[in-house]
């Protein structure tokens, strides 16, 4: 047998071995998945090493997202000032891994702890993975929705204070299913009618965000879905009898936390019946259903990009007495908390300090920075948070904690 005919046989064995081992590696991936090896690393402060090691398992996760979905991720994402972004921990990835194994973990360095793993990260699109949206909609803390719908249907007069006569409108009632099948938490709008501040309502109704973001709050709801649904019989349309009746519903989404608007839509619907009642509130459900879609896929979009770009977190300070306080712990803040890029002093009044914080995380992602830390000169206590605010109570050290005397 000549060598040039062993060289043959050995390189096609070794091209069934490779095509056998691919179709192993292959059989053990569901398709849309890819399996990948990452390595994430987390600081050790205060001694708290187990806080190190979530972090490392954090970035983990982020850096096993990125290898896969990094075609999809902006370059300005990846490089800010040509260094390499830090702190910008995506806890929505964790619906994109459908599974993790770590291989090795340990204490790097005193500053600084280690993990490995082999994570196996789906590759389907956000919108389409009930995992995913499931996981960014914790992530964000599980935010709880109002929704406030005033509707005139066909043959029905207006009258503003009819909103206060039904349990729910037929456009709320379509949303509300649609937003709980996504795992939405949903605020009953039965208990919103029951409060005795009307005109509040039908202010919020009519476009009033200040209004919407305060009922929200007080329904401790952290967004608010506020809109119109009008029906009507469709003219010179001949439908053999039937009648085609129209619907048009307008809405917007306000972030109760600061009162801004995160998201608008509309939608139009008509629904054939031979009764304009029942035909207009099935064209009112048909277009609801459409349109929360559409508000759905906006809401998600926003709360993921800020997971991509940086993310404004209204920060409220008790115990800073003087300008010259506050601006100590505005710099030491800046240096303190992992992911702060940018801090501004809003403002100072009877001892509370407002500023707003350019971060790369969410409010949860803040307040545990924050909590029982030292910033500065001062000793810090968290007291309150939501999802897009932190209430703090700060103290100089020399002083009684603010732990203390909660």
């Amino acid at each position: 047998m000549s060598d040039s005919h062993i060289t043959k046989k050995a390189v096609h064995c070794a091209l069934f071995i490779l095509m056998l081992l691919w179709s192993w590696s292959a059989a053990a991936q569901l398709p849309g998945q890819q399996q990948v090896e990452a390595i994430g690393t987390g600081s050790i402060t205060y001694n708290d090493v187990a806080a190190a090691r979530d972090r490392a398992i954090d970035d983990a996760l982020r850096k096993a997202v990125e290898q896969t979905l990094g075609t999809y991720i902006d370059s300005q994402t990846r490089v800010q000032n040509y260094m390499v972004v830090e702190d910008r921990i995506l806890s929505w990835s964790r619906g994109y891994v459908s599974n993790y194994q770590i291989t090795s973990e340990l204490k790097k360095t005193p500053e600084l702890y280690e993990v490995r793993m082999l994570a196996t990260v789906n590759t389907s699109d956000l919108q389409r993975d009930a995992d995913a949206v499931r996981n960014l909609i914790m992530s964000m803390g599980n935010p709880r929705v109002m929704i406030l719908f005033d509707e005139q249907n066909i043959g029905q007069s207006y009258d503003k204070y009819y909103y206060f006569d039904v349990d729910m409108t037929a456009s709320e009632t379509a949303m509300m299913n649609k937003f709980l099948e996504k795992d939405f938490q949903v605020v009953d709008p039965t208990t919103v009618r029951q409060n005795k501040e009307r005109d509040a309502i039908l202010a919020a109704i009519n476009g009033d965000n200040k209004a919407a973001a305060s009922l929200a709050l007080k329904q401790d709801a952290e967004v608010v879905i506020t809109g119109k649904a009008v029906a009507k019989v469709a003219t010179g349309i001949n439908l053999a009898g039937m009648k085609s009746c129209q619907a048009n519903l307008t809405a917007r989404v306000i972030d109760a936390d600061v009162g801004t608007v995160i998201a608008t839509g509309s939608q139009h619907a008509a629904y054939p019946h031979i009764d304009e009642v029942t035909g207009g509130t099935l064209a009112i459900e048909k277009a609801a259903k459409a349109l929360s879609d559409d508000l759905i896929s906006k809401i998600l979009a926003k709360w993921q990009s800020r997971f991509y770009d940086l993310n404004t977190v209204k920060i409220s300070v008790m115990g800073l007495a003087s300008y010259t306080q506050a601006s100590d712990f505005k710099n030491a803040l800046q240096y303190t908390a992992r992911g702060v890029k940018n801090v501004f002093q809003r403002d100072l009044s009877g001892g509370t300090a407002e500023f707003d914080i350019q971060i790369t995380g969410n409010a949860e992602q803040l307040a545990r920075e924050l909590d029982q830390r030292q910033i500065g000169d001062f000793a810090v206590a968290v007291i309150g948070a939501s999802a897009n605010k932190v209430t703090l109570r700060a103290s100089m050290s020399n002083q009684e904690s603010p732990a203390d005397s909660l």
